[in-house]
């Protein structure tokens, strides 16, 4: 799972954008993205380009086989299955 507060706007949607390809959007600033090791690192140093790492801030969830079974939701949505699943 990958969350984000980006101060500008051009920043933030060019961000949004990019996620975009790796995740599913979850909510406005948080993204559920089933990535391997190599792909993490990539989306990473991706997102290093684009963020200004004195004011803005971007934090990586992995969330275990386990704790995904466990996810709950309220309202629309459902979480994302896969053999392989990890959520970043």
């Amino acid at each position: 799972m990958i969350s984000y507060d980006i101060v500008n706007d051009k920043n933030r949607l060019r961000l949004m954008k990019f996620l975009k390809d790796y995740g599913d959007r979850v909510q406005k600033s948080v993204f559920e993205c089933n990535l391997s090791q190599k792909t993490y690192e990539t989306v990473k140093k991706g997102v290093e380009k684009i963020i200004n790492k004195r004011k803005d801030r971007v934090r990586y969830y992995r969330i275990c086989k386990g704790c995904m079974e466990r996810i709950e939701i309220s309202g629309w949505g459902e979480v994302t299955e896969d053999e392989e699943f990890v959520l970043i």
